[in-house]
């Protein structure tokens, strides 16, 4: 399950409005609980989309942006839990590319963003090499 306070989600989904029709990208950073399966997130970081061929339909992060991201966490006693990024155009449900660079023990919201408007999002994890759509509590 992911917990994502509300005022972060409406963050997310005004980057992915500003960046459209190119996908926008970010860490949520926050606290694991690895008992319960639980992610909550405290903060949401935007960094750069790296892609710049193909910006519209995928996104990179730079190693010195995960870097970056995860010494800050650090730094408060918190952890990097989940990665977000919009699917402009297109639904929010992972795509083979997301598939390939996800990491087990994280969240994965991905924003649906149609014509400039914030739609829909869901949140996945990896379990067994495969995305599963986890349970979002927006508090």
């Amino acid at each position: 399950m992911l917990i994502i306070p509300a005022e972060l989600l409406d963050i997310i989904k005004k980057q992915g409005e500003e960046g459209y029709p190119f996908e926008i990208c970010g860490f949520m950073i926050g606290k694991m609980d690895y008992n319960n399966g639980v992610r909550e997130v405290v903060e949401v970081i935007q960094v750069e989309n790296q892609n710049k061929e193909r910006a519209n339909d995928r996104f990179d992060i730079s190693p010195k942006d995960y870097v970056k991201v995860e010494s800050y966490a650090d730094s408060k006693g918190l952890q990097i839990v989940g990665i977000y990024h919009s699917h402009p155009d297109h639904p929010d449900r992972p795509s083979q590319t997301d598939l390939m660079y996800a990491l087990e023990d994280m969240s994965y919201i991905i924003l649906s963003v149609k014509n400039g408007k914030a739609e829909s999002f869901r949140s996945w994890y990896l379990k067994d090499k495969k995305f599963e759509e986890e349970e979002v509590k927006v508090i």
